[in-house]
């Protein structure tokens, strides 16, 4: 049995990426209170350091909304990008807001097309833009929560990521963040 949103797609699609947004920004506030060598350590765990693994669920995010607008992207931006905590602090807002306007301008029907892209390597794969959408906020799901194991291995004090924390500070139906 599929479950469908009672308000289409297009609404789950705008919640979900407010809850991303959201666990981006709690996980940037707790990584803050970390050290300057506790947040560049290499941990030997996910990406390595707290330092990378942001940077690589950022740059996840930018580099699937480059295929869906459907650019070239050779590869995934990295720490040689964004070197400190400040370069990512500035270019994650503007991630956000460009992944924001490119889904707000999507529909029902646009997010069930299906669309072609490349990855990094050249290999061609199409899926629904909807499913496209929905995996990025799984990977950030994903992300935040090693995140939260980093900040904790550094010494900060990890922060709640669940949807229902999220839901109850947000309640649904009351508009975006």
């Amino acid at each position: 049995m599929a479950i469908q949103s009672v308000n289409g797609r297009h609404s789950l699609v705008l919640r979900m990426m407010d809850f991303m947004f959201w666990g981006d920004q709690r996980v940037l506030t707790a990584a803050a209170a970390v050290s300057e060598r506790e947040y560049y350590a290499e941990r030997g765990f996910s990406a390595g350091s707290l330092h990378k693994l942001l940077v690589h669920t950022m740059a996840a995010q930018w580099v699937w909304l480059s295929r869906w607008k459907h650019l070239e992207v050779r590869r995934l931006e990295d720490t040689s990008d964004y070197p400190t905590r400040e370069s990512l602090v500035r270019r994650w807002p503007r991630v956000h807001q460009d992944f924001s306007e490119f889904l707000a301008a999507q529909t029902d029907a646009t997010l069930a097309s299906a669309i072609t892209y490349r990855n990094t390597r050249g290999e061609a794969f199409t899926l629904p833009l909807g499913e496209l959408v929905l995996h990025c906020l799984d990977h950030g799901t994903y992300h935040r929560g090693q995140v939260n194991s980093l900040i904790k291995l550094a010494g900060g004090t990890p922060v709640t990521l669940n949807y229902f924390q999220f839901s109850l500070e947000h309640p649904p139906g009351t508009g975006t963040l």
